[in-house]
């Protein structure tokens, strides 16, 4: 796996969306030559409005220019934005084709045969946002395992591995049994549920966001704010997982006729800090930096097998305001 991920290194499994930039570069002039022609009513509003931010904005400083400007788009000429993101005929900035070719390498096929270790693939469809798990074994018929989005294949596709890995936006959806599908951790990033389904009764956790995150300051950075919203979807989707997860054992135990059984959850393996997995990071091949997350991971597991876990038992472990 290691060679794997360093070999994405040496030629980045990326290429940007030509169709995208093309029908970008069409919309803006297209908003230029027409802006122009603006009949005389949203020229004397645009003056206006213009006029109130020059005394606004202190132009003498840096950045007052482009605050100014910012601005004006965002409130005068919102409608001018809008149109813009109307007019780009694609919703993708990298294909993810070349991926594509390297997996059927790797793999050796076009699919992964049926191994004894049960496999759960979580996608998102882009038409509904309802989530789609592809599953290589049945799932249980337990009263708690809805088996209408699971989809059972004995072979896992590439494509399917390919739809677990398309970040919405940035990469392309991809089409699996005539459906376009996103990768589904928007919307389950610790699929707890299809693990319980699939007749786990042990389960570990592995997440990229740490709890020694450093005090959040008014003047934190761009990339900081992004990283810090990145983590705290996550963490709060961790967090629901694992108390629904924690609940149903409840129910396992204190009501036998169920017919449920118990799930031990461990305490989650997480590295000392999320930097190293950054916002950024989904982009990042250079080596250096793939040897940085792997040093992470290895890190934080053998710090979790020294630490001699026990299964978790409370639900308000980080939910003080229900205790």
């Amino acid at each position: 796996m290691l060679d794997f991920w360093l070999s994405l290194a040496k030629r980045p499994p990326v290429v940007a969306n030509q169709k995208l930039f093309r029908s970008l570069e069409k919309a803006l002039a297209r908003g230029v030559t027409r802006e122009p022609l603006r009949g005389l009513r949203y020229r004397k509003r645009s003056a206006s409005i213009l006029a109130g931010l020059v005394r606004k904005h202190k132009l003498h400083r840096g950045g007052g220019l482009m605050a100014m400007l910012v601005e004006f788009v965002m409130t005068a000429r919102f409608d001018n934005l809008s149109r813009l993101l109307d007019r780009v005929e694609s919703g993708h900035l990298f294909s993810t084709a070349p991926f594509r070719e390297r997996l059927v390498n790797a793999i050796g096929g076009e699919t992964i045969r049926r191994p004894r270790v049960r496999l759960a693939i979580n996608t998102m469809d882009v038409r509904t946002g309802k989530v789609v798990r592809f599953v290589n074994h049945p799932p249980n018929k337990r009263p708690d395992a809805d088996a209408s989005h699971y989809h059972y294949h004995k072979e896992i596709s590439v494509d399917m591995i390919l739809a677990s890995a398309s970040i919405p936006i940035i990469f392309n959806p991809v089409r699996v049994d005539n459906t376009m599908l996103w990768d589904g951790g928007l919307l389950v990033n610790t699929p707890l549920a299809p693990s319980v389904a699939l007749g786990a009764r042990r389960i570990i956790p592995v997440l990229v966001t740490s709890q020694h995150t450093p005090p959040v300051s008014e003047s934190m950075t761009l990339g900081a704010g992004i990283e810090r919203l990145a983590d705290a979807f996550l963490e709060n989707a961790y967090n629901m997982d694992r108390k629904l997860l924690l609940e149903r054992n409840k129910l396992a135990e204190n009501l036998p006729d169920l017919g449920l059984a118990v799930a031990e959850l461990y305490e989650a393996i997480r590295p000392d800090s999320s930097r190293v997995f950054n916002a950024g990071s989904y982009l990042f091949f250079e080596r250096q930096a793939l040897m940085r997350m792997y040093e992470a991971g290895r890190q934080s597991a053998t710090r979790w097998l020294d630490a001699k876990h026990q299964p978790e038992t409370r639900t308000d472990l980080y939910y003080p305001q229900e205790a």
